[in-house]
């Protein structure tokens, strides 16, 4: 049987467990927007089509535009490989499910915490938030995302 203590550990993670879930899904689409972006923009810049359309019309004082397009390419080519946006997106995607089933995990504990194994539970399930906790250091803190989740998780359980 869990104490007072604990039975408010297991309310606070489960709810911590939600919204990390909830943050890491839309961190995820926001990175694969991301990519989405850059690779459409990245294929309209470099597209014989573009190429064509802006030597056939340019006057000459705006042949500038040329090498910018290509320069544009070229910025966009390297933001691409370097944002690591489809990594991120992965990555991100992988740390919902693990907090989504987490989530889970606490939320079986509530309904049987006056079991003889939920102090274990607890203690494990806690060891395996801390593990995952971990494996999201490297993505930003995005307060206002973070807080909207929070928001939403909060209000979702008290109706």
């Amino acid at each position: 049987m869990l104490s007072s203590l604990q039975q408010k550990a297991v309310w606070e993670e489960w709810l911590s467990a939600e919204i990390r879930a909830n943050y890491f899904a839309e961190l995820a689409g926001h990175y694969q927007r991301k990519q989405r972006f850059i690779t459409w923009a990245t294929l309209a810049f470099s597209s014989g089509a573009f190429a064509t359309l802006i030597s056939d019309w340019l006057p000459a004082k705006f042949r500038w535009i040329r090498p910018a397009a290509a320069f544009v390419i070229v910025a966009l080519s390297i933001w691409s490989l370097t944002a690591k946006n489809e990594r991120n997106a992965i990555e991100c995607s992988d740390l919902h499910f693990k907090w989504n089933v987490l989530a889970g995990k606490f939320e079986r504990l509530w309904d049987d915490m006056y079991s003889e194994s939920a102090p274990d539970t607890l203690i494990n399930l806690q060891e395996r938030s801390a593990e995952i906790s971990k494996s999201c250091t490297t993505f930003p803190n995005n307060r206002k995302r973070m807080l909207k989740w929070e928001q939403y998780v909060v209000l979702r359980h008290k109706g």
